[in-house]
């Protein structure tokens, strides 16, 4: 599971997503979240399940996302 950071503006979570289906992970599932997380106030986050092939493919889309500007990081290193 991912925990990403996105800007709260029309198109941030599409932007996202297509970089993480670019990247060939397949979405599960996707959580908007609003409270509970120390966020800006335009700023709002998701929790995102992905199917990856293995572990090195789980970290060059992590990778991807990253060099792409976004925020994103495995949901087990979130700190609320």
């Amino acid at each position: 599971m991912l925990f990403a950071r996105i800007p709260d503006r029309p198109g941030s979570l599409a932007r996202l997503l297509t970089c993480l289906g670019l990247s060939g992970a397949n979405l599960v599932t996707v959580a908007h979240l609003r409270e509970g997380y120390d966020l800006e106030v335009r700023e709002t986050a998701v929790h995102i399940v992905l199917e990856t092939r293995n572990r090195e493919h789980a970290k060059a889309v992590l990778d991807a996302a990253r060099e792409s500007g976004f925020d994103v990081r495995l949901a087990s290193q979130t700190a609320t």
